[in-house]
């Protein structure tokens, strides 16, 4: 009996292949990455609500009139955008150990990047759909960049959140 348990397990292998953790080459299941961009891009048409019951001339309050609220409407996308983006590269962060880590940080830029130009186009479709019937002073984004800073601030997070990690590393050798 024992000769048959040595010859399982190769003598001077520590530990065993099936308690061993994962390669570091170990690449990422396809449906983590379908979820991360999934997951991202759903998020565009919340914010595009929230957008346009946040803004001036949205939802809520303001006249559509005011060619100051532009701007307020402008900066009001941009911080919801601001928020998105910071949460979704702490989550990435919290997973930048994992396998696959670069994978995953592409789909969730790219799904935001698809998820911003959803809040974009729900947002100002709303804005089309309850105006009232007047075209002069339409809800739409006025500064086409501000569609940028989601997915923008999701990478910013996490190379800060790598570069840090490394410095760190560095300084307690």
């Amino acid at each position: 009996m024992r000769r048959t348990q040595e010859s399982a397990a190769e003598p001077g292998t520590y530990p065993p292949a099936v308690y061993a953790g994962p390669a570091a080459e170990t690449a990422v299941p396809p449906s983590s990455l379908l979820w991360w961009a999934a997951a991202t891009t759903v998020l565009g048409p919340v914010l595009g609500v929230l957008w346009w019951f946040a803004s001036p001339g949205g939802g809520f309050y303001g006249d559509r009139a005011n060619a100051e609220s532009w701007l307020i409407r402008d900066l009001v996308l941009g911080g919801l955008q601001l928020l998105a983006g910071v949460v979704v590269g702490w989550l990435l962060t919290n997973r930048i150990d994992l396998p696959g880590a670069w994978q995953r940080v592409c789909a969730a830029v790219g799904g935001s990047m698809v998820g911003s130009v959803l809040a974009v186009l729900v947002g100002q479709g709303l804005g089309a759909l309850f105006s009232g019937g007047d075209g002069e002073f339409p809800f739409v984004l006025r500064s086409l960049g501000v569609a940028l800073v989601w997915p923008a601030a999701a990478a910013l997070v996490v190379f800060l959140a790598s570069l840090l990690g490394l410095l760190l590393i560095r300084r307690n050798r």
